[in-house]
C-alpha cells in the first residue's frame, strides 16, 4: 500500500520540484472560500447550498430530512462525454442530491429530538452504490452517520466523533481530511461547487460526504 503520509516540505533548485507544508484544516477552509475555482467565485461551501431553513424552535429529525430533502450538493461535469453533444467539458451536467439517506433517517425511527447532533450525509448516487452491493440502509447504518454533539468542519479534527452506532476516526492524508475514507469538504472537478459542510438546521449541522460509512 502506498504511504498515504505528508512528504516533508522541500525546496529544490528547479521549483517545479519543491514540495510546499500542507495548510491545516482551517486554512484550508478559507483558502477554499476565497478561491476563483468555482462558477462565479461561490462563496464558502457553508453558504452555496440552496437548504430549506429550518422550522422554527426547530433542530429534530424532521428539520433535518426536510433539508436533506431540499439540500443541492455538488455539481459533476460533463466532461469527454459533453462534446458528442454539444456541451464543453467544464459545463455542469447535474448536482447531488440527499433525498436516499433524508428518506433513511426518516424511516429508521432515529430520534434527534433529545441532543445537538453532526450528520455527515451521504449522496444519493452513494447510498444507490450501497443499496446495491449491501441491502437497504439500516437504522445502523444511519447512526453511524450521526455523531453526538453540533461540530463545525473546522473543529472536527480535535473533537471526538462519536456516532449513535460507535466512534468514527478523524485522519489527514494526502493533504485532504477524512472521517473514516469519507473526505470532508470535497472539492469537484471543473466550475460546480464543492461538497456543501457547515450546513446550519437548527441544534444540528450537517456536512455532505460522497461516501457511505457503512462500507466499514
Amino acid at each position: 500500500m502506498a504511504d498515504t503520509r505528508d512528504p516533508d516540505v522541500m525546496v529544490d533548485e528547479d521549483p517545479r520540484k519543491s514540495i510546499s507544508a500542507a495548510p491545516s484544516f482551517e486554512e484550508y477552509l478559507k483558502q477554499r472560500a476565497g478561491e476563483g475555482t468555482t462558477a462565479a467565485a461561490a462563496a464558502p461551501a457553508a453558504a452555496a447550498p440552496a437548504a430549506a431553513a429550518p422550522a422554527a424552535g426547530g433542530g429534530g429529525g424532521s428539520d433535518v430530512a426536510s433539508t436533506l430533502m431540499n439540500l443541492q450538493g455538488a455539481g459533476h461535469v460533463w466532461g469527454a462525454d459533453g462534446i458528442a453533444v454539444g456541451k464543453e467539458e467544464s459545463d455542469i451536467k447535474g448536482h447531488d442530491s440527499f433525498k436516499k439517506f433524508a428518506a433513511a433517517l426518516q424511516s429508521s425511527g432515529v430520534d434527534l429530538n433529545s441532543g445537538s447532533y453532526t450528520i455527515f450525509a451521504p449522496t444519493d448516487d452513494t447510498c444507490e452504490s450501497y443499496e446495491q452491493l449491501r441491502g437497504a440502509m439500516t437504522a445502523d447504518i444511519v447512526k453511524m452517520h450521526i455523531v453526538e454533539g453540533k461540530i463545525s468542519s473546522k473543529d472536527i479534527p480535535n473533537t471526538p466523533l462519536n456516532s449513535m452506532n460507535g466512534p468514527l476516526t478523524y485522519r489527514y492524508a494526502v493533504r485532504k481530511h477524512f472521517v473514516n475514507d469519507a473526505i470532508i469538504g470535497e472539492s469537484t472537478f471543473g466550475g460546480g461547487p464543492d461538497f456543501p459542510i457547515d450546513i446550519d438546521c437548527g441544534n444540528h449541522v450537517i456536512h455532505t460526504v460522497g461516501l457511505n460509512f457503512g462500507f466499514y
